[in-house]
């Protein structure tokens, strides 16, 4: 029996069961209140509030050409189911510009999380990430690119897929600053020219990742080998095709110990089972949908995750089957 549960005394003076006893019969086979049996309109009383139990959300790519307005229903999701924590698996910004383009970007960034009551822990993206230069401002801005953190015997390891940045050529870095605008004007056009352009099933080929990294990695998984659950979030999912060679080795490092894998990236949902291990793609919170003719995997959506003894229980949230107190659609 729960140790915050009172029970009120029954409006006629005793509590039965269907066969007349009282509920202090110690044959009785329902749940226990202060020593005694308790028969009542309930299925159990078996509350899950163990202090152990913890929920946390993901929420996913905001840009990749961003809709307006969706990402902000993302955080106003959060706001309504009051997670311990969030985690944002990259690409906030559109990126790919010039620094005082880039610099406004975060700007608006910064005003779009504003209203997020819970702590955000940020997961760089390529369109983030993708020069020497957007690499400094994230760093000036956020102090670090891959971290890792602890909660309630649970290790969360944060990896960067763009270390180092990849070199693109000037023809390439203006044709996705100007992807938005193109995107504006034809945006079917531009989703089967993104859906073509890239193997999105296949092992990510922009993701990088340094030997210090992976090492770092190795090193974090060593020194939390007591943890009861290890997540690992990145922005690609490098699972995907053969596996990038890091996570091979990141696997390594974890063993036999359990864990949960999440990306984002192609702006698609999927979930896959390796080695009874889960790996869960996340589809977009804003970004462009990249199967349109396709409907499997493609929705806005948090992913809310519910860390028991057994493990993580995953839900995923769609934005549009959320209303607020008053009954009224997300903004």
């Amino acid at each position: 029996m729960n140790p915050h549960l009172a029970l009120g005394d029954p409006a006629d003076g005793g509590v039965t069961d269907a066969g007349g006893h009282d509920g202090h019969d110690s044959h009785d086979s329902h749940d226990s209140h202060d020593g005694a049996n308790v028969r009542g309109p309930w299925t159990h009383l078996r509350i899950a509030d163990d202090p152990d139990r913890f929920s946390f959300a993901l929420i996913s790519d905001r840009t990749g050409i961003a809709r307006p307005g969706v990402f902000e229903r993302g955080i106003a999701a959060l706001n309504l189911l009051r997670p311990a924590f969030a985690i944002q698996l990259g690409d906030l910004i559109e990126g790919y510009a010039d620094d005082d383009e880039v610099a406004a970007g975060w700007d608006e960034v910064d005003r779009i999380l504003a209203p997020l009551d819970a702590p955000l822990f940020l997961v760089p993206g390529n369109h983030d990430v993708f020069d020497a230069a957007s690499r400094d401002r994230w760093l000036s801005r956020h102090g670090r690119l891959h971290h890792h953190f602890r909660y309630k015997d649970v290790l969360f390891l944060v990896l960067d897929c763009q270390d180092p940045p990849p070199e693109l050529s000037p023809r390439a870095r203006e044709a996705l600053a100007n992807l938005p605008g193109y995107a504006a004007r034809d945006p079917e056009a531009v989703r089967r020219m993104v859906e073509t352009s890239i193997d999105w099933e296949g092992t990510q080929t922009m993701a990088a990742l340094s030997e210090e990294q992976i090492a770092w990695a190795e090193g974090v998984i060593a020194e939390n080998a007591d943890v009861r659950w290890t997540f690992v979030l990145m922005h690609m999912p490098l699972w995907q095709g053969e596996g990038h060679p890091a996570v091979h080795r990141i696997r390594t490092a974890l063993g036999g110990r359990p864990h949960t894998m999440f990306a984002g990236h192609v702006h698609n949902y999927k979930a896959v089972d390796i080695d009874g291990n889960t790996h869960i793609r996340l589809g977009p919170t804003g970004g462009l949908w990249v199967k349109p003719h396709d409907d499997t995997g493609n929705f806005d959506h948090i992913t809310w995750i519910t860390m028991e003894a057994d493990g993580p229980h995953i839900a995923n949230v769609t934005l549009e089957g959320l209303r607020d107190a008053q009954g009224r659609p997300l903004a």
